[in-house]
C-alpha cells in the first residue's frame, strides 16, 4: 500500500511511512478498545440511574428532575449509538465499504445532536408550561436523587475526559451528552435546595429552561459539525491547499479539487494537476512529494492525484 493513501484515521500528521502505518493501525485499534470499554461501562451506569430519575421525577413531581431524567434516556440513546458506531468500525467488513464503517461515527454524532434538540424543546415547553401553572414540588427527594444523579454523571464525564478520544466526533458527541447531564445534575441540586428553603416551586422550571437553552446551543454546535461532514464539505480551506501545490515549480495548474472528511482525523483529496513532466517516474516522485505536504501541512491521508500534460494533454 502506498503510503499516501492511508485507510485509517490519522494519529500524527508526520512521517506517515508504510512502518508507521502499521503502527498506527495498531494505536487506532487499542484507543477505540479503550473507547468502547468505556462507553459499556458508562452506558450500564447511566441506564440504572435513569430508572431511578424516571420513578423518583414523578414521585417528587419535579420537572428539573423529569428533564434531567429525559438527559439520561438521550445519554443512554446517545452511548448505545456510539458503542454500535465503534463495534460496526472494529468488526464489520464490506469490500463495498471502501472507507469502511468510520462515516456510521459521524452520522451517530448527527443523529445524537438531534435528540438532545428534541430533549430540550420539550424541556422548554413543559417549562413555560409551568411557569403559569405551578405544582407543588418534593424538593427533599428531588436533592436526594439528583445528586445521586450527579455522582454517576461526574464519574462517567471523567472517565471518558482522561480516558477516550475525545477528538473522535462520535466520542465527542457522548462526551457532550454526558457534560450536559452533569450540568443539568449540578442544576437540578442547586434548585431543589434553593425549592426546599424558599418554597418557590417556580424555581424548578426556570432551571430546567435554562439547562434546556444550553443544552439545545450545544446540540447546534454538534449538528453543525456533523451536517458538514456528511454535506462533504471541505475541512480545509481549499484555496490554501491550492496556493500550496503551486508552490511545487512542476505544478502548472490544479483544478478537479475535492477534499471529504470521512470521520476525525480522516480526510480525503482528490485532484487533477496539470504537469509539464514527461515520465511516468518523474510524475511518481511529484505525487509522493505532493502527498506528503498535504499530509504535514493539511492533515491529508489519503491523495490521489492524476496528471495532464500541460502540452498536448489527452
Amino acid at each position: 500500500m502506498y503510503d499516501y493513501l492511508s485507510h485509517q484515521p490519522l494519529l500524527k500528521a508526520c512521517k506517515h511511512s508504510h512502518e508507521h502505518a502499521h503502527n498506527h493501525e495498531h494505536s487506532h485499534a487499542d484507543v477505540r478498545v479503550m473507547d468502547k470499554k468505556i462507553l459499556s461501562i458508562s452506558l450500564m451506569m447511566t441506564a440504572s440511574m435513569m430508572l431511578v430519575q424516571f420513578i423518583y421525577a414523578l414521585l417528587s413531581n419535579s420537572l428539573a428532575l423529569l428533564s434531567d431524567t429525559l438527559h439520561m434516556f438521550s445519554d443512554v440513546f446517545a452511548l448505545t449509538l456510539s458503542l454500535l458506531a465503534l463495534i460496526a468500525v472494529q468488526k464489520w467488513q464490506n469490500e463495498q465499504k471502501t472507507f469502511g464503517y468510520f462515516r456510521l461515527e459521524v452520522l451517530v454524532a448527527f443523529i445524537n445532536a438531534l435528540s438532545i434538540i428534541l430533549s430540550a424543546i420539550f424541556i422548554i415547553y413543559e417549562s413555560i408550561y409551568k411557569l403559569f401553572y405551578p405544582e407543588e414540588i418534593d424538593a427533599k427527594t428531588m436533592i436526594i436523587v439528583a445528586f445521586l444523579g450527579l455522582l454517576v454523571n461526574a464519574f462517567n464525564a471523567f472517565l471518558m475526559f482522561k480516558n477516550t478520544n475525545l477528538d473522535n466526533l462520535n466520542m465527542k458527541s457522548a462526551f457532550y451528552h454526558m457534560m450536559s447531564d452533569l450540568l443539568g445534575s449540578c442544576v437540578v441540586v442547586v434548585g431543589g435546595i434553593v425549592v426546599y428553603f424558599s418554597k418557590i416551586v417556580y424555581i424548578d422550571s426556570l432551571l430546567a429552561l435554562i439547562l434546556a437553552l444550553l443544552l439545545l446551543r450545544w446540540a447546534v454546535i454538534l449538528l453543525k459539525q456533523s451536517t458538514n461532514i456528511l454535506l462533504e464539505s471541505s475541512p480545509v480551506d481549499i484555496n490554501e491547499v491550492k496556493a500550496m501545490l503551486l508552490q511545487d515549480e512542476r505544478v502548472d495548474e490544479v483544478f478537479d479539487l475535492h477534499i471529504t472528511q470521512i470521520t476525525n482525523k480522516m480526510l480525503v483529496a482528490t485532484m487533477h494537476i496539470k504537469t509539464p513532466l514527461k515520465s511516468l517516474d518523474e510524475f511518481e516522485l511529484l505525487s509522493k512529494d505532493l502527498a506528503k505536504n498535504l499530509l504535514e501541512k493539511f492533515h491529508i491521508g489519503h491523495s490521489t492525484i492524476q496528471a495532464l500534460r500541460s502540452k498536448n494533454e489527452i
